[in-house]
């Protein structure tokens, strides 16, 4: 995890941030992997009717949500680290689906 004052974009007006920014990858390299990672098995499974590869999507997106927990400390609830690493997967596997569409 990146020590919050090295991090580029945490103070900045979010409109001013450049499109190239990745706040997840700044903040936590390791966790925006296993949401890449995700993300493409989620994509996989939806175009080729996967369940394996669901599987693995869930199972990377546990893992990913568990790590921002260590990062978060234990006061915060487990259920809004499920939701927006669920929400991070979502997003990434729907650029992957318009990237392919192209």
């Amino acid at each position: 995890m990146n020590d919050i004052r090295a991090m580029r974009n945490i103070n900045r007006n979010l409109f001013h941030v450049p499109v190239s920014a990745n706040a997840l990858e700044e903040y936590d390299s390791d966790v925006a992997e296993l949401v890449r990672e995700a993300a493409a098995h989620l994509f996989k499974a939806r175009r080729d009717n996967d369940g394996a590869a669901l599987n693995e999507a869930y199972n990377l997106t546990l893992l990913a949500a568990s790590d921002l927990m260590k990062g978060a400390g234990s006061s915060v609830y487990v259920r809004t680290h499920l939701m927006v690493t669920a929400r991070l997967v979502e997003l990434e596997a729907a650029l992957l689906a318009a990237e392919a569409q192209r």
